[in-house]
C-alpha cells in the first residue's frame, strides 16, 4: 500500500504505506474511526481510493476494470466484521458459495473441501445447519472457514474476535495463526484485543489519523516515540526478544490536490 488517500464527506485515509511480507502476520491497529476497515477494504478492491497505489503480489488492485479486479482478488479470502454471512443458505452453501463462483470444481470435490474447512475451524458435520442457529462464535469461525475456502495465497481479517468471550477470542486468534501455517498464506488482521492479537503477529502497524504512523516487530514498535503510538499501545508489555528490523516506515508527504476543500 503507498500513498493511499481516501475520504467519505471528511477525510479518513491521508497518504497511508503499508507492506506485508510474503507468509507475515500483520496486526493493523488504531483508535476507533482510524481507518483500518477502510484500508484493509480498498486492499481487498471493494473500495476505490481517490489516490494511491494498493499491489498484491505485484498486481495493481487501484484503477482497474472489473474483470482484471475480479482476477487479482481470486488471490484473497476476507472476513468481515459484520461476517456477512447468507441467512438464507446453510452452513455448507456459504463455504461452497466462493468454490462454485470462482474456481473449477467439481461438485464432489467442493463438498469434500468443505468438509475439510469445517473440520479445521472445528465444525465438522456443520454443513446443513441454519446459520440462523449458530453462536456468535460459531459464525465468526464459518467466516474464518469460507476466506479459506479457496486456499488464497493473501488472508483479510477484520475483527475476527469481535464481541466473544476471552477463551473464545483465544481460540479465533489461534484459527488465524493456523490458517497462515496451514495454507502458506500471507495475512493482515485487525483486532482491538492487542494482548491476543500480538501473541500471533510477526508485526504491527499503527494506523492514526490517516496514515500509518509506524510498523515494525511489537519490541520495536513499543520503542516508538510518538505520542499517538504510545496511547494506542498503552498497557502492551515488551516482548523478550530483541529485533532488528526497523522501527517504522516513511509517512508520505501530501500531495497538492489534497488541499482541495473536503480533504482540509
Amino acid at each position: 500500500v503507498e500513498r493511499v488517500y481516501k475520504s467519505f464527506h471528511e477525510p479518513v485515509l491521508r497518504g497511508a504505506n503499508l507492506t506485508v511480507g510474503r507468509g507475515q502476520i500483520v496486526g493493523l491497529v488504531g483508535p476507533p474511526a482510524a481507518g483500518k476497515s477502510v484500508l484493509l477494504r480498498i486492499i481487498a478492491g471493494l473500495i476505490e481510493p481517490e489516490a494511491g497505489s494498493v499491489k498484491l503480489q505485484g498486481a495493481e488492485m487501484v484503477g482497474r476494470d472489473y474483470g482484471a479486479r475480479t482476477a487479482i482478488q481470486g488471490s484473497l479470502g476476507m472476513a468481515f466484521q459484520n461476517i456477512a454471512l447468507f441467512d438464507h443458505l446453510s452452513v455448507g452453501e456459504n463455504l461452497a458459495f466462493p468454490l462454485r463462483r470462482l474456481a473449477r470444481m467439481k461438485e464432489n470435490e467442493i463438498l469434500e473441501r468443505v468438509a475439510e474447512e469445517l473440520e479445521t475451524v472445528g465444525l465438522s458435520g456443520f454443513e446443513n445447519r441454519a446459520v440462523q442457529g449458530l453462536s456468535g462464535g460459531q459464525k465468526r469461525r464459518v467466516g474464518i472457514a469460507r476466506a479459506a475456502i479457496t486456499h488464497p495465497p493473501i488472508l483479510l481479517y477484520d475483527e475476527p474476535a469481535a464481541g466473544l468471550d476471552p477463551v473464545t477470542t483465544s481460540r479465533m486468534f489461534s484459527l488465524v495463526e493456523n490458517q497462515r501455517n496451514r495454507l502458506k498464506s500471507t495475512v493482515l488482521v485487525i483486532s482491538s484485543d492487542l494482548d491476543r492479537l500480538f501473541e500471533v503477529t510477526d508485526e504491527i502497524a499503527v494506523l492514526h489519523a490517516g496514515r500509518v504512523l509506524c510498523q515494525g516487530p511489537l519490541r520495536a514498535v513499543l520503542r516508538s516515540p510518538l505520542a499517538p503510538v504510545q496511547e494506542v499501545l498503552a498497557g502492551v508489555e515488551a516482548p523478550g526478544v530483541p529485533s532488528s528490523i526497523p522501527e517504522s516506515i516513511p509517512v508520505a508527504p501530501i500531495p497538492d490536490f489534497i488541499h482541495r476543500p473536503e480533504f482540509r
